[in-house]
């Protein structure tokens, strides 16, 4: 299949961008996808190439979804109306008057209350092992992102020491509801460590796991993975190659004023630690490396009614949650767009972006659905002095327009 001239032109139009913003796009893989065109990836910037291993952000709680309809599936309980504490393993939801009303739905489309970012009143404490994985900060929200530290029997431990049993107990238990569930939209990345959980509890296996053997395998997603290194941790490790290790790229800083964002704990070298060393965390909300094929593969078994050559790899009940509209903005694994979105996706138009500059979408056009990718690795201000939006010029100004458009 001979590459389509609509394509050449947004390879120029992102080349194009990363010479002009150069502070804004340090480099990026980016694909696209037509039935009629079949897949398109390139790259840009020094070092990146096709095979570029990103860590996707946010975009990995499209995954935990995934993997919570999966093992709702499998224990033929697949109704997200189902209160979540009436769940093996979740019962401490039980203990609240209010958090005992939170259902699956609120969890997956980010409607329990629970806060995005709090700035906590006095600097966390210097911790017994906080070496192995860099400071903790004041705030709380992503445990993974702030390294928060958790009273575990009388101790203050860093989060990312700690399994996803312990995180997420600490966030049932402590975390307050801004409101009543399922009153309003609250981004939280809290809900995907709890989604996590519930993976882990209806299963028996850490949500990494259980993603590698009912969706990365049977799909070939073979770049797509947890944990980069081994932990000792049989129950978490997977067998990830030196020759992957070496494909992921590195997060280059990008904040307003060059210093590091003060929501984010930093690694134990004082900058981003692209390959997690000694994290027991598993970071369901946050955590996943990919490559833009292996998404590109995902998206296409999702327009395929969750069928892979010949192979029914998701459950149609599963995929009919994941590409239907649930209100607020969300189906059951992806924001959704009622409307024509102003970079010149269609209505019904599912997405999900990623906080270190990642994003993937699939624009279910009449006839040929058109899927894209773009996957940088920029850590920006977020909370405070915000530029994030700088660099994502880069996607919603230059290449999805350029591909909603070329791709007609």
């Amino acid at each position: 299949m001979s590459t389509p001239r609509w394509w050449s032109g947004v390879v120029d139009g992102v080349v194009e961008f990363q010479r002009e913003h150069p502070e804004n796009l340090p480099g990026a893989v980016f694909a696209a996808e037509t039935r009629a065109d079949g897949p398109l990836i390139a790259a840009v910037g020094e070092g990146w190439s096709a095979g570029s291993i990103c860590n996707i952000g946010s975009m990995t709680k499209t995954f935990t979804a995934t993997a919570v309809l999966l093992a709702l599936a499998e224990a033929d309980r697949l109704d997200v109306e189902s209160p979540v504490a009436e769940f093996p393993g979740m019962e401490i939801y039980r203990e609240d008057p209010v958090k005992r009303r939170i259902k699956v739905r609120h969890l997956l489309q980010h409607t329990t209350g629970m806060p995005v970012f709090l700035a906590t009143d006095e600097e966390p404490p210097v911790l017994p092992g906080a070496e192995l994985v860099g400071p903790t900060v004041p705030w709380i929200g992503s445990p993974g992102y702030t390294n928060e530290p958790i009273l575990v029997d009388g101790r203050s431990v860093p989060s990312r020491l700690l399994n996803l049993d312990q995180v997420s107990e600490h966030i049932m238990r402590a975390y307050p509801l801004r409101h009543e569930p399922g009153a309003d939209y609250t981004y939280s990345s809290a809900n995907y460590v709890v989604a996590g959980r519930l993976v882990e509890r209806l299963t028996g296996k850490s949500p990494n796991v259980f993603l590698a053997e009912k969706l990365f395998r049977p799909l070939g997603m073979r770049d797509s993975f947890f944990v980069a290194q081994p932990t000792g941790d049989v129950h978490i490790d997977e067998d990830v190659t030196a020759e992957q290790r070496a494909r992921i790229a590195e997060v280059s800083l990008i904040t307003r004023d060059g210093q590091w964002p003060p929501e984010v704990a930093p690694g134990p070298d004082g900058g981003w630690d692209i390959l997690r060393r000694n994290w027991r965390f598993v970071y369901p909300d946050g955590g996943m490396y990919t490559t833009a094929a292996d998404l590109l593969t995902f998206l296409r078994a999702v327009r395929d009614d969750g069928v892979h050559e010949g192979e029914q790899v998701l459950p149609p009940a599963v995929v009919k949650l994941m590409v239907t509209d649930h209100g607020f903005g969300h189906t059951m694994a992806f924001g959704y767009r009622r409307s024509t979105t102003p970079y010149g996706q269609g209505p019904g138009t599912l997405d999900h972006l990623g906080n270190i500059m990642t994003y993937f979408w699939c624009d279910p056009r009449d006839g040929d659905p058109l899927h894209g990718v773009f996957l940088s690795q920029r850590l920006a201000n977020a909370i405070v002095n915000n530029n994030m939006v700088d660099g994502m010029r880069a996607i919603f100004r230059g290449f999805v327009p350029l591909v909603s458009k070329g791709a007609r």
